[in-house]
């Protein structure tokens, strides 16, 4: 760990060390006061109940952005400590569990992710955020039928990209493809610019056997300037399940992947296309796109 991070550390330690200390003095004050003074002992105590509760906050705050430091430098088991002694620091409110079910999901601890939203929920049923979280957790668990119905729910409550793509992405492996294209055509409206939102709504379409919409938008996204190599991985994918596999030999889009990786994607395209169960399809089709 950075030097950098070894010290916030022990800032972090010493604030929450001074939390417990004004508490105790607060205490000991009180005890001194005559009865007469009760409004303004009142008073104090409120007081040094504000400024502790903006220490805690403060800590809180430090933690986190310690944590997210951590993740970011690809520790991730090594920030969920992190993000439970946050929780705790919060008193466990809804939303501190929800960020260390995120960072559990981050983590590929799907089990404690799982607990840690609903602890949330325990506390805030309709906390739109968790449900999301609960959802993905059954996705990623291999289970999108079971995570239809509260990433439903969670969706239209929290209208973003993200929320409408996962749900996206559950609907199409659960062969609900009508519902699946509608959820990822509202999230890319509300995220143009997403490519990965984006090549989840072309899949969808290939999968849909809607193969003009799904070349469209995979040349388009092919040829941005910010694609990258799973995105144009996908294009082949896509090129090979509409029956297209000449396109991805002359396609100057795909110059950084060798031919051995464009054979190999466009033999297993194939062989999803002569499935003919929709879950089959988006089964095999989750296994090798992106």
């Amino acid at each position: 760990m950075h030097a950098r991070s070894v010290l916030r550390i022990i800032a972090l330690a010493s604030t929450l060390a001074g939390c417990a200390n004004l508490q105790e003095n607060i205490s000991v004050a009180e005890q001194g006061k005559p009865e007469g003074g009760a409004m303004a002992a009142m008073a104090q105590q409120r007081k040094g109940e504000s400024a502790e509760a903006s220490e805690q906050g403060n800590a809180e705050d430090g933690l986190l952005r310690l944590a997210s430091d951590i993740e970011a430098h690809g520790q991730r088991e090594a920030a969920l400590p992190i993000y439970q002694r946050a929780v705790s620091l919060s008193g466990g409110t809804p939303d501190s569990y929800v960020r260390l079910g995120d960072a559990c999901l981050r983590a590929g601890r799907f089990k404690d992710a799982s607990e840690a939203y609903r602890a949330s929920l325990a506390k805030a049923p309709d906390n739109a955020e968790a449900l999301l979280g609960v959802g993905s957790v059954m996705v990623r668990q291999g289970r999108p039928e079971a995570a239809l119905e509260t990433l439903s729910k969670a969706a239209p409550l929290l209208n973003t990209a993200v929320a409408y793509d996962r749900l996206g992405v559950a609907q199409t492996l659960a062969g609900q493809l009508p519902q699946a294209r509608a959820s990822f055509g509202t999230a890319v409206q509300l995220a143009p610019d997403d490519l990965d939102i984006r090549t989840n709504q072309a899949l969808a379409a290939a999968l849909a056997d809607d193969g003009e919409a799904a070349l469209t938008t995979m040349r388009e996204i092919a040829h941005s300037p910010v694609a990258e190599a799973r995105h144009r991985r996908d294009f082949v994918v896509v090129l090979g399940m509409t029956g297209h596999p000449a396109e991805a030999e002359s396609d100057t889009a795909l110059g950084d992947l060798s031919k051995k990786e464009v054979r190999g994607l466009l033999a297993r395209a194939s062989s999803i296309r002569s499935l003919s169960d929709p879950k089959a399809r988006a089964k095999a089709l989750g296994a090798i796109a992106g």
